[in-house]
């Protein structure tokens, strides 16, 4: 499989996985081309993974507004502190990427996870690797525009990537912990 067609695939997983995320969080959400807002504003979180064969990052810009009704605490909205929607937009960044590499597990693809940082006032552009394959996905969440996006940078033209899901591997379910 090329280089283009490894990070090809693996952006349909994340885009998969990005709406998979907010579903979870019981918004409505759908893709829309979203390139002429501007979310200069946005609060952004970086979270990076690889392996020997794949390097890739993930950048969520999520509007505050975004951040404020997906905080899991049943509290009144306009109490919840900015550090707090600043430790929650890492922590979603977080969830995300789990997702990834629980999707990426299923087709032979295994990566190590970095830690997610923040960012204001940064564009995500500069954030993400300038020699990588980048795609932006902008969601319509609850009537408020995020972007989502992810750079890949292959290493090895002869990567495997199974395109079909590997039915031997029990992947766990969110939130759970397996014991050793």
């Amino acid at each position: 499989m090329r280089k283009n067609d490894v990070a090809q695939c693996i952006h349909n997983i994340y885009l998969e996985c990005c709406r998979d995320l907010f579903q979870s969080l019981n918004c409505n959400t759908r893709v829309i081309d979203g390139k002429s807002f501007n979310l200069d504003e946005s609060p952004i979180a970086c979270i990076d993974a690889g392996s020997e064969d794949i390097e890739f990052m993930i950048a969520l810009q999520l509007p505050i507004q975004v951040l404020a009704l997906t905080y899991p605490v049943a509290e009144v909205i306009t109490t919840v502190e900015e550090n707090l929607l600043e430790d929650w937009l890492s922590e979603l960044s977080n969830q995300l990427i789990g997702r990834l590499k629980s999707k990426l597990i299923e087709h032979d693809c295994s990566v190590n996870i970095g830690l997610p940082q923040s960012y204001f006032g940064a564009q995500v552009d500069e954030l993400l690797a300038n020699n990588s394959e980048q795609e932006d996905y902008y969601l319509d969440v609850d009537k408020e525009v995020c972007r989502c996006s992810i750079a890949i940078e292959v290493f090895d033209e002869a990567m495997t990537f199974s395109l079909e899901k590997n039915k031997d591997i029990d992947i766990q379910g969110e939130g759970e912990l397996e014991i050793f």
